[in-house]
């Protein structure tokens, strides 16, 4: 979750608030050039939107009043592509003063002008600085080597810095490039650190505050951290939760699992991994192919991965897979009062009896309105399968 004062968390619990939005503009270099405050009225409209399985994380919308021309976007203009833009939320608190929160760090990109008989205004929108590492912006110029034994952390530093970014918080990594690895022009630079990052069993993206986040992947998260948040039908005290649609999505369910590393065509190394009757560890399982059928996934489409180099590397790599692909298989579409403390893999519980819905679920995407709206929530639950990490 996003950190507040608990004055903010008071605020944020009240049925009735007063809701802010801020939006700070800087240049490309990161030099601060004015901010826009406004209290959020039933005629305003915009939503932040946040999905942990896009490369950019972090989208925005909102729409401003401009009758006076202020916000008309042009090359000469507050409003243009070069612009990066702060959005905060803020709320105001019980002593008058308004607390904001950040929301994220963004690109803007395509805005537009309205000007109809009923209204004048511009809708500005952006996207997380992740942007500026895919499709068109986020090619590889030249060819460019990453020799064998780097380290994964400073790499992914140096490549960044092709885009000019210089705000990073890693994990300390001690992961090294196990063989030269070579990127053509054309290459995605996004990919390019995306692979690393894995290499190094840590994801990446943009944090609210701007800054890339090299984290590392623990893979027991959901069972020992605590739920940061709790959503329960029917507490007197509760004014957030607004009701859910639970689902079973099977499009990535798997309990057989196939991985191959090497180079090329050449498999060198591989793992198999198989929730079966026949091996106890499964015993009682839900998910055998025995029960639900042998549901196989082939990592790398079935070629051999040219970043796992090792048996270990291809086990774990399986392993990583079946947390996924086994754990989560219950979907909820959860509907709240506006939380504006939420992040992508917060653990949070939630209780409705009147839906079987029960435990902890975890933060997939969601979107926050910039307006008086509920704000929706896609949720997964881990079913719990493997006890222990370590169980091979």
């Amino acid at each position: 979750m996003i950190n507040c004062s608990q004055d903010f968390l008071n605020a944020l619990k009240r049925p009735i608030k007063q809701l802010y939005v801020k939006f700070e503009f800087y240049d490309s270099k990161m030099n601060y050039i004015n901010e826009f405050t406004k209290q959020v009225t039933e005629s305003d409209t915009g939503s932040i939107d946040v999905n942990g399985d896009d490369p950019v994380r972090r989208n925005f919308s909102f729409s401003m009043t401009n009758k006076n021309d202020e916000f008309t976007w042009g090359e000469q203009k507050l409003i243009w592509i070069d612009k990066r833009v702060k959005v905060f939320v803020g709320l105001k608190l019980a002593n008058g003063n308004i607390e904001f929160i950040p929301q994220g760090v963004f690109i803007l990109n395509e805005p537009k002008d309205y000007h109809t008989i009923d209204e004048k205004k511009t809708v500005v929108s952006g996207q997380d600085k992740m942007w500026l590492m895919t499709e068109k912006r986020g090619k590889f110029k030249y060819e460019t080597t990453i020799e064998t034994g780097a380290n994964i952390g400073t790499t992914i530093m140096t490549l960044a810095g092709k885009v000019g970014e210089t705000l990073f918080n890693f994990d300390r990594v001690t992961a090294t490039v196990p063989y030269k690895i070579t990127y053509q022009p054309n290459d995605s630079i996004y990919d390019a650190i995306e692979e690393l990052a894995l290499l190094a069993k840590c994801q990446v993206y943009y944090d609210v505050y701007g800054y890339l986040r090299l984290q590392n992947i623990d893979l027991n998260d959901f069972d020992s951290n605590p739920a940061v948040w709790s959503y329960i039908y029917g507490d007197e005290n509760e004014r957030f939760y607004a009701g859910n649609v639970r689902e079973m999505d099977e499009s990535d369910l798997a309990n057989h699992i196939y991985v191959l590393g090497g180079s090329s065509n050449t498999a060198t190394c591989s793992y198999e991994l198989i929730v079966t009757e026949k091996d106890n560890r499964w015993k009682d399982s839900p998910y055998t192919i025995e029960k639900i059928g042998d549901v196989l996934y082939t990592h790398n489409d079935g070629n051999p991965d040219s970043l796992l180099t090792t048996n270990d590397e291809c086990k774990w790599r399986a392993k990583y897979e079946l947390m996924k692909r086994l754990g989560y298989s219950e979907k909820l579409s959860l509907s709240i009062a506006p939380n504006y403390l939420h992040d992508v893999y917060d653990i949070i519980k939630i209780e409705d009896p009147e839906n079987n819905v029960t435990g902890k679920y975890m933060i997939e995407s969601f979107s926050v309105p910039l307006s008086p709206d509920l704000m929706s929530c896609e949720c997964l639950k881990y079913r719990k399968v493997i006890d222990n990490w370590d169980f091979i």
